[in-house]
């Protein structure tokens, strides 16, 4: 980055560490020592956690209308667009039935991540295709065959864990298609032999290490006592959320700066 575009990019910078940091100790100062009564404890974190899935959603749409229509990579980032806002929709629906009914019916929400987790997919088959062509059918079969191993990994631990019931699938499912598409993202890498495009599929890896601690949290019992003791295990699982989407957004920042002052700044010199 040159010195010109991280004067122009430096104050963008500033207020989204600056927001992101208040955010996080926000969660954090409400999760263990509640300072309202209920249900607006709950109601803060709920809308902390999707605020900041809000925040990706947001720089990836503004990523998305940057692209002209004939611009290659607009499919790419309108596919990010949509998971991002679909899991910002997973996040309302879900903070809603926590609020209102204390516990989450078991599909309420998960629809919009697996929609989510859908254009994820879309959005790494075009960004792979886009860089080489030839290969798409290719990428094609590797994206159908990572979905269906995927899918069948989570109902053989819940078979062989004799918890074969619909929410602890889901649990399963959520930690091994977080890193599936994290992985395939942070691969990205070895193409383009540099980090900015890489990063906000850092926060799919964490997605995912966050959903298999609480699968194994939740499934073992632990998490509900963790939660009702104000032990740090809760606390740490669900900040883990709240940071992966930090990641994602700001992720999803760098290439915004590039993009947008980068660009100009090549143009007022030419």
């Amino acid at each position: 980055m040159t010195e010109e575009l991280k004067k122009s990019a430096r104050p963008t910078l500033i207020y989204s560490y600056i927001l992101i940091v208040i955010l996080l100790a926000g969660y954090i100062i409400v999760y263990q020592k509640p300072p309202f009564e209920a249900p607006w404890n709950d109601i803060i974190l709920n809308a902390i956690t999707a605020l900041s899935a809000a925040f990706a959603a947001g720089i990836a749409t503004l990523i998305f209308f940057h692209y002209e229509k004939d611009d290659m990579p607009r499919i790419v980032w309108k596919n990010l667009m949509i998971a991002c806002w679909l899991w910002f929709m997973g996040e309302v629906i879900w903070g809603y039935f926590a609020v209102t009914r204390g516990d989450v019916p078991v599909g309420t929400a998960d629809w919009s991540w697996v929609i989510g987790f859908i254009f994820f997919t879309l959005a790494l088959y075009h960004q792979y295709s886009l860089i080489t062509p030839s290969k798409k059918n290719i990428y094609r079969n590797i994206a159908i065959g990572a979905w269906i191993v995927v899918l069948l990994i989570p109902l053989a631990i819940v078979y062989f864990a004799n918890t074969l019931n619909l929410r602890a699938y889901i649990d399963f499912y959520y930690p091994f298609a977080d890193l599936a598409v994290g992985i395939a993202g942070v691969l990205l890498i070895f193409t383009f032999q540099g980090g900015a495009l890489v990063r906000p599929w850092i926060g799919l890896v964490v997605f995912g290490f966050a959903d298999f601690l609480y699968a194994w949290a939740e499934q073992t019992g632990v998490y509900a006592w963790s939660a009702e003791n104000s032990n740090l295990l809760s606390l740490f699982i669900d900040s883990s959320y709240l940071i992966a989407y930090f990641i994602l957004a700001l992720g999803f920042l760098g290439h915004w700066i590039l993009i947008r002052y980068g660009i100009q700044a090549t143009r007022t010199r030419d």
